[in-house]
């Protein structure tokens, strides 16, 4: 994704739209997560003028938050140790994969694999048998390939960059909100 892309993509990035009639609520939302924390603060048009003034505020507020607390990148989320993991090692484990002789007769073959998200978003992966290379090498090969594959890795982690929305123009944004608050 190009620079410029992704500027319009996340043009309302961490901001929404909150139209409550229940509770006479008109307001721009800043919701951001960082790290485990929720970052939430609302701006009502009424406090700010209009609905243009409230987005002119929680834009300002949203693009200082993200200058406080940067997006993780996608190196520091393929760096993070799941609860799972037995290995030590982000994204690399191993494994026992069973199979059928025609004879009857189970054989086993263990393998240590590496994992990692291509550009696009797609699963990579690199294996390497026991049996081969034994049980040090496998691993340590396992390593090295989980090691070259994150290098290769740049950008920031977006939890929506699989399923992308269209996105909205701030102006389209503007509009639709107008559109709300008028017909309720």
């Amino acid at each position: 994704m190009k620079d410029g892309e992704t500027k319009k993509l996340n043009a309302m990035y961490g901001i929404s739209r909150v139209v409550s009639p229940k509770y006479r609520t008109r307001a721009w939302r800043v919701s951001l997560s960082r790290q485990g924390k929720k970052l939430v603060k609302n701006f009502p048009d009424k406090k700010y003028g209009d609905i243009h003034r409230a987005l002119t505020m929680a834009r300002l507020h949203r693009d200082e938050l993200l200058g406080r607390y940067p997006p993780t990148t996608r190196k520091q989320m393929c760096s993070i140790l799941r609860q799972n993991n037995r290995s030590g090692i982000p994204g690399v484990y191993s494994y026992a994969k069973k199979y059928t002789l025609h004879n009857g007769t189970t054989r086993e073959c263990r393998y240590w694999e590496a994992t990692w998200q291509g550009e696009n978003y797609d699963s990579i992966s690199a294996r390497f048998s026991v049996k081969t290379y034994g049980e040090d090498m496998a691993r340590q090969l396992a390593i090295r390939a989980r090691k070259k594959g994150v290098s290769a890795i740049s950008g920031v982690f977006w939890v929506s960059a699989r399923g992308v929305v269209a996105p909205q123009t701030i102006e389209e944004s503007v509009v639709h909100a107008h559109e709300e608050a008028t017909a309720s």
